[in-house]
């Protein structure tokens, strides 16, 4: 497993597993040379630098093409075009349609730059103009190693290259006051067309004669498919890649879906930890994983990537000591806002590591309470204090706070200098609920390790909040743009730093805070049923006006108003409001979340959201934020009509509607974390595996076959990285579309945004982990007297685990997620086990208890609820629902001092047909023991949403939840 601890070198991937490597080593079909660099008279330049003909370097004939800087002073900073020096080839409008690849050689002989990146444009004045505004025709931030030849590809198959006329190559010096030595110097050669195979870039198919799996590989509990689009075996093998053992041999399901006709490997039989690949005929996969540690690879090279993009100290072959001369200003104060984390490839700011702080202390947390990998715990702590002292520093007291600063260069680090960059100090309540719940949850986790900061971060937290709850009285709504910030991301975050500052110092004005904000997230819910092709709910819309949907097109925060939910439902179990709070989050999961996610089977990605064509009105006419800087309303909307239309103006979109702002990583796993954090307070499993299902499109299981993490599993591409070199386990921006279109785009082409390293989507992987990483514990009491040990029946599998219990009775175990039967003896119970849960069971022979819930339809908005039980003893039982009017007491008594098989029912009243109504049952009120029931009056969300539940048509008694929340 990749471990790392701090202040040492970065990790290094290998790079015989990248997309690069296999670049390289195609065969090259037919080739074409456009320059041996003999001649400057088709060549230009610009810049403060020189090109000249050289014979120092030269890959192949006399000379090379030289340019070099005189300066070695950045020129641009941040705005316009990024390139210092560019040599420009021109063409004579040439059709290049016959081949698909440019090839070059590059000798770099730099000093002074931390990395070396070089860009390429490609500029057509044909049937589509390039590059054009979404960045098409950019292949940017190439790394390139020093004093050394460095053979550049880029695969121009997806671009229009009907009349080129040019063809750039460009570098951006890194430092606006270069130290005493630096120089740059390169020298370039050999540029030629080529054909090759072209990489599969677009579109749902998997790629030709690929297998699409996850690399990082399955955990042991969760179902494991592969998918593939052309196999022609019938059959496929998982085998042991050491051995050649085969394990599982399965008939290859052949299913059509809206996004095609696939072939689907599923080997969820496979339960025994250990390295797999799969065969299927001439087709095979590299090796993966199956095992509770699926995802720990991963999680080590997530925070290696945070601890290189750290700002402010030395990363050893990164960068020195940074940006001592960047600051804040409020008033005649300044503070130096160095440290956290660099934000992306190009550093700006680092207003991203309050979220990534969060991240850490809370898998470091959930990892304390299991008693696992306390290697990994420390680490995770360890990153989280150097985020949480710049979330301290960055304040100034008054409720005026840093939030970051933008800077694209390598600073002299001399206050004073031209190369400063500093901004102003804002009083947000948003930011001020941001930091405030960090601190205080970071006051909860620390307070034994480090209780000195722990005891800082508290008091601070609590100013904080106070500031963002004055600000919130006087703060205007913020102004409805599309996709930024909103009232709903603000009040989601009040009530999620309430709750924290609640659970750590128990003052009831933090719970009194949490519930008013709490009004405002149900306030902004949609919870009407919609009569759509595809019927919705449970979404969210941007304030409790309901005026516009809640969206994003590029920093994801769909997880917010369900965060806000689950730790409201969380801490306060017994307030009055509590199943109004749980069924809200039941609506968004379950009849929004994984509703939409079956129109991408097989791969099962969750869409982006539902948009409307009137919408586009939330586009601003000004450019003066720079995600929308490329954006118009006309293509705003044509890109919601290439979305599956629901009905009227309504559309859902498999991807945002964006513009030159493109990916999707931390969209795609800000709604995996509400889905995991739903299914953690529902208990659901079929939720926590839909939320693997998004991580392991992000390494692998999606069309393109290939990890989007650097350096984490197979295939993965460089990424924009222009001033900090390619770093392991960095996440770029994400999978983009092309164009207007609603499908899947992964060009090997490298440029900002969508292949930009981002800290956002890491910390956001981080968070996820807590969720679906991190086996089960499973604790409790047998009888005494029994010698038999507890037996765990996994009820898909059959596969059963044993635990043996103490002398008393008590015994302890780690479970992989599942269905399970439990046994001792004749005393019988049952079990959900979710990833990272924490559950107690009674099996003494006088207290245990297993039951069911089901419901019956009687038709006419009339519902009968039922518990059937068997066990021991006398037990209550009380019904909690929403959108049900009781017909009979919430709580009914069953005594099975007898034995045998016992039921108690309740007659109910749907309210609202148009809205899915929601019960719990709590066994002898014991609220984490609950166990769920919910339905739509719709017939068609009926089956679409629980289609492995039977016929929706039936009107009996029918197995909805049977779920232990502990």
């Amino acid at each position: 497993m990749a471990q790392q601890t701090a202040t040492v070198t970065p990790m290094r991937a290998r790079y015989e597993d990248g997309a690069e490597f296999r670049w390289l080593n195609k065969k090259v079909l037919d080739s074409r040379v456009l320059d041996s660099m003999e001649d400057l008279s088709t060549w230009s330049f610009t810049g403060a630098g020189e090109m000249t003909l050289t014979d120092v370097h030269a890959k192949d004939g006399r000379h090379s093409v030289r340019i070099s800087s005189t300066t070695n002073v950045a020129q641009v900073d941040g705005s316009g075009e990024w390139q210092d020096l560019v040599a420009t080839r021109k063409f004579p409008g040439e059709d290049w349609s016959g081949y698909n690849r440019i090839s070059l050689w590059v000798y770099a002989d730099v000093t002074g730059a931390p990395a070396i990146s070089c860009s390429l444009v490609l500029h057509n004045d044909g049937s589509h103009k390039l590059p054009d505004r979404y960045n098409e025709g950019r292949h940017e931030s190439i790394i390139l190693n020093n004093h050394s030849w460095n053979h550049v590809v880029w695969e121009i198959a997806p671009l229009d290259r009907d009349r080129i006329t040019a063809l750039d190559f460009a570098y951006s010096l890194p430092k606006k006051f270069p130290d005493p030595g630096d120089q740059t110097i390169l020298d370039i050669d050999q540029l030629e067309l080529q054909s090759v195979v072209a990489d599969h870039v677009e579109g749902w198919d998997v790629a030709s004669g690929k297998i699409a799996f996850s690399n990082s590989g399955y955990t042991t509990g969760s179902s494991k498919s592969a998918i593939a689009s052309d196999l022609k075996a019938h059959e496929f093998s998982v085998i042991d890649p050491q051995t050649g053992q085969i394990v599982l041999t399965k008939t290859v399901q052949q299913t059509t879906t809206p996004l095609g006709n696939y072939q689907v490997l599923d080997f969820s039989e496979v339960r025994r930890p250990g390295t797999y690949a799969i065969k299927a005929g001439d087709t095979s996969t590299r090796s993966f994983r199956i095992g509770d540690d699926a995802w720990l690879d991963s999680i080590w090279k997530a925070i290696n990537f945070m601890y290189s993009e750290r700002c402010g100290t030395e990363i050893p072959g990164i960068h020195g000591r940074c940006h001592q001369d960047i600051y804040t200003i409020h008033d005649d104060k300044r503070i130096v806002v160095n440290g956290g984390y660099h934000d992306a490839g190009d550093l700006s700011a680092t207003g991203n590591t309050p979220a990534m702080v969060y991240a850490l202390l809370s898998l470091a947390d959930r990892l304390k309470r299991q008693g696992e990998n306390p290697v990994l715990r420390d680490r995770l702590l360890e990153e989280a204090r150097w985020g949480l002292n710049w979330v301290l520093k960055t304040r100034f007291g008054d409720g005026y706070r840093s939030t970051g600063q933008l800077v694209s260069y390598w600073t002299d680090g001399i206050m004073g200098t031209a190369d400063d960059r500093f901004g102003q100090a804002v009083n947000n309540p948003e930011w001020n609920f941001r930091v405030s719940g960090v601190e205080a949850l970071a006051a909860r986790i620390l307070k034994d390790s480090d209780p000195e900061l722990a005891n800082r971060s508290l008091a601070i937290a609590e100013e904080d909040w106070k500031y963002a709850v004055e600000g919130l009285k006087s703060a205007p709504p913020p102004a409805e743009v599309y996709g930024a910030q909103d009232e709903l991301e603000r009040i989601s975050f009040g009530v999620v730093a309430s709750v924290e500052l609640y659970l750590a110092t128990g003052d009831e004005r933090y719970q009194q805070q949490a519930i008013v904000l709490g009004d405002q997230v149900l306030a902004s819910q949609e919870r009407t049923l919609q009569p759509w092709t595809i019927p919705l709910t449970g979404y969210f819309y941007t304030s409790p006006k309901r005026e516009n949907l809640f969206h994003r097109f590029h920093l994801g925060q769909e997880q917010e108003p369900v965060m806000a939910l689950v730790r409201l439902c969380e801490a306060f179990p017994d307030h009055e409001k509590w199943m109004k709070w749980y069924s809200a989050v039941v609506l968004h999961s379950q009849y929004y979340l994984k509703a939409a996610a079956a129109v991408d089977e097989p791969y099962a990605v969750l869409p982006a959201a539902v948009y409307r064509e009137s919408e586009a009105r939330l586009i601003p006419e000004s450019k003066n934020w720079t995600p929308l800087r490329a954006a118009d309303r006309e293509a705003y909307v044509a890109e919601v009509r290439r979305g599956i239309a629901l009905g009227g103006e309504n559309y859902l979109r498999r991807f945002p509607v964006w513009f030159d702002f493109r990916g999707n990583s931390s969209v795609l796993l800000s709604q995996a974390k509400a889905l995991s954090a739903a299914g953690q307070l529902r208990g659901d499993l079929e939720a926590e595996d839909l939320a693997q299902k998004q991580a392991q499109w992000l390494v692998g299981r999606n069309p393109f076959a290939a990890s989007v993490m650097y350096g984490e599993g197979y295939d993965w591409t460089p990424l924009y990285s222009v001033r900090s070199g390619q770093m392991v386990g960095a996440l770029p921006v994400g999978i983009e579309t092309k164009g207007f279109d609603d499908a899947p785009y992964w060009p090997t082409q490298i440029c900002w945004t969508y292949k930009e390293v981002w800290t956002q989507p890491v910390g956001q992987w981080i968070w996820l982990m807590q969720d679906i990483s991190v086996p089960a514990s499973v604790r409790g009491m047998g009888n005494p007297a029994s010698h038999e040990p507890v037996e765990f029946h996994e009820q898909k599998s059959g596969q059963v685990t044993t635990a043996t219990s103490s002398p008393l009775g008590e015994f302890k175990i780690h479970l992989p997620e599942g269905h399970y039967d439990v046994r001792q003896g004749s005393a019988h119970t049952s079990i959900t086990v979710l990833p990272g849960g924490f559950y107690d069971l009674d099996l003494r022979t006088d207290r245990v208890l297993d039951f069911k819930v089901t419901y019956q339809d009687l038709g006419h908005s009339e519902v009968v609820l039922r518990v059937t039980a068997e066990g021991a003893g006398r037990h209550t039982f009380t019904v909690r629902s929403d959108n049900l009017s009781m017909n009979d007491p919430g709580k009914k008594e069953i005594d099975l001092a007898s034995g045998g098989v016992r039921e108690a029912v309740w007659r109910a009243h749907v309210v609202s047909p148009k809205t899915p109504w929601v019960a719990v049952v709590i066994p002898d009120g014991v609220l984490r023991e609950r166990r769920e029931l919910t339905r739509s009056e719709n017939p068609h969300v009926f089956g679409k949403v629980w289609p492995q539940h039977g016929d929706p048509k039936r009107k009996t008694s029918w197995r909805s939840r049977e779920i232990r929340l502990r």
